[in-house]
């Protein structure tokens, strides 16, 4: 079942951040069929969520709740007020990020490594700076390895000059010695460059069948990361 990767009082809020796994079934907002898709949004965060057309890019969506749904728009970041509207990303390799806010705010991204190479991470992040907020909790779902992620020398470059870190830091080689790209790597030198640390949660999606893999098994399904900050009245001891 469903993967708790935050589950944090911070302040007057509580911050959830869930990734699905393929016994929770396909959450591509457009390959479900709209009632199953809402009912299985609903059995993990308690309502719909505001979901995105992501095109592996760095522009940011801003939630409200006139979002339309199954997808709001266009984007690969999405950002939520506090107790707003569950937020979401869809993956099958590509690193599902959430970042909460020290006064609640909610921003999710995808990064697969053309969002690294375009510098998606900044965007995430300068979106919570432009909430005149600050990033207080960083978690990365599940996300390729490099066991499983085969690369080109040039593609490496690319990634490494949009994560701001040389290619050696992200360069290492698959299970059968071949170049790969190590996406966690890269996800963690975009945010350390920002300050900003964070815990990858969930292991390699190409390694077990527990989530939906497009590299190792070339699978139309998708999982999802899903995150959302709850109002949280604090008790005196």
């Amino acid at each position: 079942m469903a993967v708790d990767l935050l589950d944090r009082v911070e302040g007057s809020f509580r911050l959830r951040a869930v990734a699905t796994e393929r016994i929770d079934g396909d959450m591509h907002p457009t390959r479900v069929e709209p009632d199953v898709l809402a009912a299985r949004q609903r059995a993990l965060a308690g309502s719909r969520w505001t979901m995105v057309d992501q095109v592996h890019g760095r522009d940011v969506y801003s939630s409200s709740a006139a979002d339309a749904w199954p997808l709001a728009g266009v984007a690969d970041v999405i950002v939520s007020e506090p107790t707003g509207r569950p937020v979401a990303i869809w993956a099958a390799d590509c690193a599902p990020i959430v970042l909460f806010g020290a006064t609640g705010l909610v921003v999710v991204a995808h990064a697969g490594w053309r969002g690294l190479a375009a510098g998606v991470i900044d965007a995430a992040v300068d979106a919570v700076i432009d909430a005149r907020d600050s990033v207080a909790v960083a978690v990365v779902g599940p996300i390729v390895h490099p066991c499983c992620y085969r690369f080109t020398d040039d593609d490496i470059g690319l990634v490494a000059s949009g994560v701001h870190c040389a290619p050696a830091a992200i360069t290492a080689l698959t299970t059968d010695g071949q170049l790969a790209l190590d996406a966690p790597a890269a996800v963690r030198a975009a945010l350390a460059t920002r300050g900003i640390a964070a815990a990858v949660i969930g292991g390699c999606t190409g390694c077990t069948d527990r989530w939906f893999s497009h590299r190792a098994r070339i699978e139309p399904g998708r999982h999802a990361v899903v995150a959302w900050a709850e109002s949280h009245d604090r008790v005196s001891p």
